[in-house]
């Protein structure tokens, strides 16, 4: 096992960020914008909901295989760069496949590749943290690697806007993704890894990455289940004029906020030695932005909601990277074991679209579907004080 010392400097930093926004880019652009559209044009009003559950659902399960075979092939070759190439490639052809698709079949193939794919190069910068950046530099580190997903969803959303919603848009996320994970690419050497046990050390459901897994996959559900809908929330339930150009704004408050929050956050808890305050924090502004919501659906409120949101969730992802290296069960496996970290990522889009659909359609509408995802930061509120490897 590899000791880390040396501190990552700021170029090495600013390469991984970009990888991150690139990634983030070819997932979000999709699922904000895309897809829902794609998915209206294929389906209809009266089918859009459930064309869109099923596709997302299909890909979000593929990601969860997905991205725990990537960091197992990733410490068997015990390197990071060929599966951020070979990752990055599959995702590219999978945005591909959907700039064409004119069928359910097609756009759930295009859908799956990009989810399989983009899973490659997502479980190699997770292991590069554990791999390159020193204990009391991953809270910042792990900021960024938050804090550009974010930017990423902006990202992707603009281009969306900017260019269109048809085969172009997935053309240009697709030129955005290769070209802004390039320079990681240029500053990254793999570091030695050392090759998996045959054996995963896991224990569920005692053991302190149990809960934090647990936990990041609660909230990662709460986003999941804002972002999941959130075109069809702004048109059908707050009755807006130009839902795409009213995402592309709740969707830059939010990233703006939760940016601020996360990278303050992530150099505050590195200074302060301290994780947990900022997963609550987090999880409490959740809870209250999502309530909004579901309460008051006009458009200075769902703006407000948007920074609480925001700023609840750059609090969490502020630490989220430092919390899941820092109870990793077995550094051997490191790869492995953020890859079923990433699971609690990648679940929750498999889990929204089909929670969200029914209520939506027919158990209450949009002020349940808020409701109940206030209630799930609570819930992981209330899991927090499990974590007793934290101080």
């Amino acid at each position: 096992m590899t000791l880390v010392e040396a501190r990552v400097g700021r170029r090495w930093m600013t390469a991984y960020a970009l990888a991150m926004i690139g990634i983030a880019a070819g997932w979000f652009g999709p699922i904000q914008i895309l897809l829902p559209e794609q998915a209206a044009r294929l389906a209809g009003d009266d089918g859009k909901e459930a064309l869109l559950a099923l596709v997302t659902a299909w890909g979000a399960a593929a990601s969860m295989v997905a991205n725990p075979l990537w960091g197992i092939l990733s410490d068997r070759l015990r390197a990071r760069r060929p599966i951020f190439l070979a990752g990055t490639v599959t995702g590219v052809a999978g945005l591909l496949v959907l700039s064409g698709a004119d069928t359910t079949g097609t756009m759930a193939t295009g859908w799956i590749l990009v989810q399989v794919g983009l899973n490659g190069p997502l479980a190699a910068l997770a292991a590069m943290i554990g791999d390159r950046v020193p204990e009391n530099q991953r809270g910042t580190v792990g900021a960024l690697f938050g804090v550009a997903q974010i930017v990423g969803v902006v990202l992707g959303t603009a281009i969306a806007v900017a260019v269109g919603s048809g085969s172009w848009g997935y053309v240009a996320v697709a030129i955005a993704v290769p070209a802004l994970g390039g320079a990681l690419l240029l500053v990254y050497r793999d570091v030695p890894v050392v090759s998996a046990r045959e054996r995963i050390h896991w224990a569920w459901p005692g053991g302190q990455f149990a809960w934090a897994w647990l936990i990041r996959f609660l909230l990662n559900l709460v986003n999941a289940l804002v972002l999941v809908y959130l075109l069809y929330y702004l048109s059908d339930r707050v009755r807006v004029g130009d839902a795409a150009t009213w995402v592309l704004i709740v969707t830059v408050v939010n990233v703006l906020f939760a940016g601020i929050a996360g990278f303050a956050g992530g150099v505050l808890s590195d200074r302060w030695e301290r994780r947990k305050v900022f997963v609550a924090a987090g999880a409490v502004l959740l809870a209250l932005g999502t309530a909004l919501m579901a309460l008051v659906p006009v458009v200075p409120v769902v703006i407000g909601a948007s920074v609480l949101v925001g700023v609840g969730w750059g609090a969490y992802i502020a630490v989220d990277m430092a919390v899941m290296t820092h109870v990793l069960p077995d550094a051997e496996t490191r790869a492995t074991m953020l890859g079923v970290a990433n699971v609690a990522g990648t679940l929750p889009q498999l889990l929204a679209p089909v929670l969200a659909a029914p209520i939506v359609t027919g158990l209450g509408g949009y002020p349940t579907l808020y409701l109940l995802t206030a209630a799930i930061a609570l819930v992981a509120l209330a899991l927090l004080p499990r974590l007793r490897a934290l101080r």
